[in-house]
């Protein structure tokens, strides 16, 4: 357990020292969508430009505040285990923290048109930050799936509470079975949240199905990307592809952009927001 830690600390050391340098390769691309990852890097690491969306935040938090003392239990009957936990176990551990969905916030915010997709609803925190950056903005779409269907509504409850609350549909089932309605229903999607299944073929899978839902430009989030050793050689191949224009690895996070319009030699950078 020793060594794991002190490789993860060392490699976070060594992101931080080159992270200036990284930065000035990013701005130098001239790539839209990749500037609005930088900027909604920069935004929470320095704390620039987010005083406007603080209450926005703190309504967020407060939803997060009450899942944290919310002692009922869920049942994961419909994943074929007995297992049971209560809301705030869930939230404690499954939950995206704030910095993260902040993130998420910023990055919506600044796509002009942002048609999303998130492949885990969890109790809606994120959702609940997503739908929140897209209160005012036309032509945009907001798709959350999820198994578990007391997720689904303690998400729902919370999401028809958001002030100005944009159109959004929470899918429950099993993914296997939704997944093939989502891409028959021929959606273009320009923003990707991958966070509901932690299994190394499961992410890959659902990378390549996911590419043939992309309206181009796209930007693709993938949560947990060191959570495991399989997910890290998820992530080590799902970055490998061809298609893929830039590569943003946070090593929490990983960032992919798909730019039909960039030549296809990929850049790759790394950078660290928080641990």
């Amino acid at each position: 357990m020793v060594f794991p830690k002190i490789k993860k600390h060392l490699s976070i050391l060594l992101i931080r020292l080159n992270q200036k340098t990284e930065l000035r390769r990013m701005s130098q691309e001239r790539n839209k969508n990749l500037d609005l990852v930088m900027e909604s890097f920069l935004d929470l690491k320095y704390g620039k430009n987010i005083e406007k969306y603080l209450e926005v935040f703190k309504k967020c938090e407060e939803y997060r505040t009450h899942l944290l003392h919310d002692n009922r239990f869920v049942s994961y009957k419909i994943a074929g285990s007995n297992k049971t936990q209560t809301v705030s176990e869930i939230c404690r551990k499954a939950s995206s923290k704030p910095i993260w969905a902040q993130f998420l916030f910023l990055i919506t915010k600044k796509i002009s048109s942002p048609n999303i997709l998130e492949i885990g609803t969890n109790l809606g925190v994120s959702g609940a930050y997503i739908l929140s950056a897209l209160r005012n903005k036309k032509n945009s779409t907001f798709i959350t799936m999820e198994g578990v269907s007391d997720f689904c509504s303690i998400a729902d409850n919370f999401f028809k509470s958001i002030d100005a609350c944009p159109e959004y549909e929470i899918r429950q089932g099993l993914y296997e079975q939704t997944f093939p309605i989502i891409l028959n229903e021929n959606h273009k999607f320009n923003l990707f949240f991958i966070d509901g299944n932690h299994d190394k073929n499961d992410t890959i899978n659902y990378f390549n199905l996911l590419k043939k839902t992309m309206q181009f430009p796209s930007i693709m989030v993938f949560d947990d990307i060191n959570w495991s050793v399989g997910m890290q050689q998820a992530w080590k191949i799902i970055t490998q592809d061809r298609s893929i224009s830039y590569v943003v690895d946070l090593y929490k996070l990983g960032v992919i952009i798909i730019d039909d319009l960039k030549p296809k030699k990929k850049s790759v950078f790394h950078l660290h927001l928080h641990y």
